[in-house]
Formats: structure tokens, sequence, C-alpha cells
């Protein structure tokens, strides 16, 4: 009997293990973790071209993505990682005791993680991330009030930053950029290697 066979081609990237680790913490804060999370936000989506690896996540009411630029170049398409699954290889990461490469390799709908003498594999979502970029403001405007969630706003605190210096105690500082009383809230979130693009949905309020 002929059988057909479907050639899977392999993505690979690689990346140093603490900034993909910083990586995946900080676009995790946005993942949807509620009680009936859609399985598509409910996880971070890694992609790569080029020498540019990218993670991003969103709840529809946050939004978080970085962007890393790494030494060499690999390729890999939009890859859903469920948390459960990306807590699994911060996990692998913290292991490591010498700071170590990690790579990622895709074969369909699977996708391998080595690190060290560490390995594991995991079953990719089948969700698509939106197009955001449009969404980021290019200019801030005054505003008179604004009301938002300030637990979102604390979550953004949670994202990996810039180490601190011993000449600023307090730590990386965020800033806050308006563009209208119901348009998306720009944070800017420093870093020694990812560039993170952050928003925060503002909320109705009924008068």
């Amino acid at each position: 009997m002929d059988t057909i066979t479907k050639e899977i081609t392999l993505q690979t990237i690689t990346a140093q293990a603490g900034d993909i680790a910083d990586l995946l913490t900080g676009a995790s804060v946005a993942a949807d973790k509620g009680k009936n999370a859609i399985d598509s936000l409910a996880a971070v989506y890694l992609s790569a071209t080029g020498n540019t690896v990218k993670a991003c996540a969103s709840d529809r009411y946050r939004l978080i993505a970085g962007v890393l630029t790494v030494e060499g170049e690999g390729e890999l398409s939009p890859s859903a990682i469920r948390l459960g699954d990306v807590k699994n290889i911060l996990a692998a990461i913290k292991s490591e005791k010498v700071a170590r490469d990690i790579t990622f390799t895709r074969a369909g709908d699977s996708l391998s993680v080595a690190i060290g003498g560490t390995s594991l594999t995991v079953q990719l979502g089948t969700g698509t991330f939106p197009p955001y970029e449009h969404l980021i403001p290019s200019e801030s405007v005054a505003v008179g009030e604004i009301s938002f969630n300030p637990s979102y706003m604390a979550d953004f605190g949670k994202v990996p930053t810039s180490k601190v210096s011993k000449f600023n105690k307090a730590g990386a500082m965020l800033t806050m950029e308006f563009s209208g009383e119901r348009k998306p809230i720009k944070v800017t979130i420093p870093h020694d290697t990812i560039t993170w693009a952050a928003l925060l949905m503002p909320m109705r309020v009924n008068k």
C-alpha cells in the first residue's frame, strides 16, 4: 500500500538562558490566568526571525511583548507555549547552576527545549496571537483623568527590568504614557537586553 508522508521542517533558535528566562517571565505576566481563561490567551507566544526573538502575551486587558537580539540567526514561527509548560521551561533554566545557552527546536506542533543536560518537549497550543503593533500609541496626550485596575498596574512590576544600580537603590522605574481617556496606556519598562512593549487598557466608569 502506498502512503503519503508529509515532510516536517525543523525550526531552531538558540539564545542565552538568562535572557530567555526574563523574556518568558515578563510576557507571562500578561497571559490569561483566570478561572475561565481562553486557551489561546493562557499562553506565551514565542517566535524568532533572523537574530531577533520575541515573546508576547495578553489577557485582553494587558499586553506585554519583549524583543531580544541574539548573536546567531534562527527561525521560529509563532509558538503558543501554555503557562504550565512555561513554568517547566523556567524551572529547567533555574536548575542549571552555570549560565548556558538554551535551544528551542520546533517540529510541527511540538517544541523541544534543551539546556545543559536537561531536555523536555511540549505540545504547542493552536492559538494565533493577534496583531498588536497598531495599538501602541505613537504619541502621548494630556488626560484629565483615567481609571485603571490597580492590580493590573502592579503586575507590571513583576516584569524583569534592568539590574539595580548601586546608585539607584529603588531599582528600575516604569513610565506611563497616556494617549486618551479610553485608549491604551503605554508602559515603558527598561531592561539591559530586552525591549519591552507593554499596554494597559483603561476601565470604563459609569457616572
